[in-house]
């Protein structure tokens, strides 16, 4: 008998062909034979994807060497999984685009009222806080059409400065698989705590930068095997790089559109 997928020539009794991995299947299609392997291969908690987010929960330093040292078979590719994450997302703040607003609104009228509290000055102007308010729903339709792009922009953003802070043993694509199953794990986390947020208050939305910090932190401690206070200091300076390679960007475009406005404004007189 020989494998039906690659034609190898089949230890006697095998269930698995020793060349391709292939499950040798002897037995006629049958309707229970097609949902079983349906269930296995796309539902079942034994699914790649599924094995996947439990590592990702349990044990993520062990999943992330595991597949450097090459073992692979049970897992998720890391860049199938931050896709198949990412594509949930999208399809859950599309599917609940104006509820998504709402509770972004909600979160920054907040957030304005606490300044106006504390602070006062233009955050108690009524005027200032719906300027701000209409700037949030612009900002959160920009987020809904360009979700992706951002994500593809930002991801060797990230990997470069998580390069720079953890460094070795790792190298940068080792660590751009760390960030890919990294992403695609707060993708799932952003959209359970957003359905928390729509059914029961728009402030609990606020839990999801702790929390993806800590479990930022939780997958770079385990994967480096660091204390607390290691892993603490680390995602400080991580943190610390972020801001500034932020400000960094902020003040490059406003001299870059100070200097076009200037050259176009010449040019017109």
């Amino acid at each position: 008998m020989s494998c039906k997928n690659c034609s190898s020539a089949l230890v006697h009794q095998s269930f698995y062909c020793n060349q391709c991995g292939a499950k040798i299947v002897s037995e006629r299609i049958t309707i229970k034979r097609i949902l079983e392997d349906a269930f296995q291969n796309y539902i079942g908690w034994d699914n790649k994807y599924f094995v996947t987010i439990k590592y990702l929960i349990l044990r993520p330093g062990v999943l992330l060497r595991e597949y450097y040292s090459g073992t692979r078979k049970k897992i998720l590719n890391p860049f199938a999984f931050l896709t198949i994450c990412m594509a949930i997302n999208l399809f859950v703040f599309n599917s609940f685009d104006k509820e998504y607003i709402s509770v972004m609104n909600d979160f920054n009228e907040s957030q304005i009222n606490w300044y106006a509290e504390t602070l006062g000055g233009p955050f108690a102007d009524p005027e200032f806080k719906t300027e701000q308010l209409n700037k949030s729903t612009e900002s959160s339709k920009f987020m809904l059409k360009y979700f992706n792009i951002m994500v593809i922009l930002l991801l060797p953003i990230y990997t470069l400065i998580a390069f720079l802070v953890y460094r070795k043993p790792y190298n940068y694509a080792e660590h751009i698989v760390a960030n890919c199953y990294i992403q695609g794990f707060s993708f799932l986390t952003t959209s359970l705590i957003f359905f928390i947020a729509i059914w029961v208050h728009p402030s609990l939305f606020l839990l999801i930068y702790p929390l993806l910090i800590f479990y930022y932190t939780y997958v770079y401690g385990r994967l480096y095997k660091l204390t607390i206070g290691q892993s603490i200091l680390k995602v400080i300076l991580f943190l610390l790089i972020l801001v500034g390679v932020g400000l960094a960007v902020g003040v490059l475009i406003f001299l870059l559109s100070f200097a076009f406005g200037y050259i176009f404004a010449a040019l017109s007189s």
